[in-house]
């Protein structure tokens, strides 16, 4: 869609974090069709960045090393977030410019898309002077997706239901870890269904992640790649990210993070590897 000159006013700019699930297990499908999760999620010090700017219509502008891999249109979750809150709240001629640096990559497990509507539920509530409070926001944010009331908060907490159920957890001490994507996009619906169609037994209720075997009937290198992890001597084992591809590995400090992640690329050139911090982010 095309964009107008924005109004020429300072923008407002909001981080959108990589959300990762530290264990993430899942119910049976139930009659409504979606599955009761139960999940510790943290937040990283990576992640896209949301600049948003008055104007006379709502644009999108895209940038960043995966910004081809985002569509621009009414589909994309950010236009479908300012919708959204401009219809709930009665705002009839919206308007705002905002430009998304696209870091992570689409599919990938890590709530990106997710990230960035909830990044934008809080961007146009400051640019709007709404001041709903993030529960509110929350609460707006799941009638688009299951993950974005967790990442309005984009703290420490634990998520339940479909989502919508949150509960704040006291900050955890933060984690030092590598997030590593075979190159693979996973759509989460497939990886849903495969899992419904495991046995009880297969999708191993012992895991962190629940969607993990169900993720590597789709994507058999998401199984190679938490081997190659785990011969990395992490502190834990490596584990799978949502659901997937991308996995996560937890080292001792940031120079041995980093080191890995060198490694790794010099291995995997094809591979998209990132250090990270883990915890204690918080929007306030």
């Amino acid at each position: 869609m095309a964009c107008e000159q924005p109004v020429s006013t300072p923008s407002i700019t909001e981080f959108a974090p990589a959300k990762i699930n530290l264990s993430l297990h899942v119910g049976l499908k139930q009659a409504d069709g979606f599955h009761p999760i139960d999940s510790q999620v943290a937040f990283a010090d990576f992640g896209d960045r949301l600049y948003f700017q008055s104007a006379s219509n709502i644009c999108l502008k895209l940038r960043g090393p995966f910004a081809e891999c985002v569509p621009t249109g009414e589909g994309n979750l950010v236009i479908k977030a300012a919708r959204l809150l401009a219809q709930t709240t009665g705002i009839s001629e919206p308007g705002v410019r905002i430009t998304l640096e696209k870091t992570m990559p689409v599919a990938s497990g890590i709530g990106g898309g997710s990230a960035d509507a909830a990044a934008t539920l809080r961007g146009l509530n400051q640019l709007w002077k709404l001041a709903l409070p993030l529960p509110e926001l929350a609460n707006i944010g799941a009638k688009l997706g299951s993950d974005i009331p967790a990442c309005v908060y984009a703290s420490d907490l634990r998520m339940r239901g479909r989502g919508e159920q949150i509960e704040l957890l006291p900050p955890c001490p933060s984690k030092i870890g590598v997030l590593v994507n075979p190159g693979i996009q996973l759509s989460t619906g497939a990886v849903f269904a495969k899992f419904d169609q495991l046995a009880p037994e297969k999708t191993d209720a012992r895991k962190q992640n629940s969607l993990t075997n169900a993720a590597i009937q789709l994507a058999p290198e998401i199984g190679d790649l938490l081997a190659v992890l785990n011969q990395l001597d992490p502190l834990q084992p490596a584990q799978m990210c949502g659901s997937g591809a991308t996995c996560l590995a937890f080292f001792a400090d940031r120079k041995s993070a980093e080191q890995v992640a060198k490694d790794l690329l010099q291995l995997h050139p094809r591979w998209w590897v990132q250090p990270v911090k883990i915890g204690l982010q918080s929007v306030d």
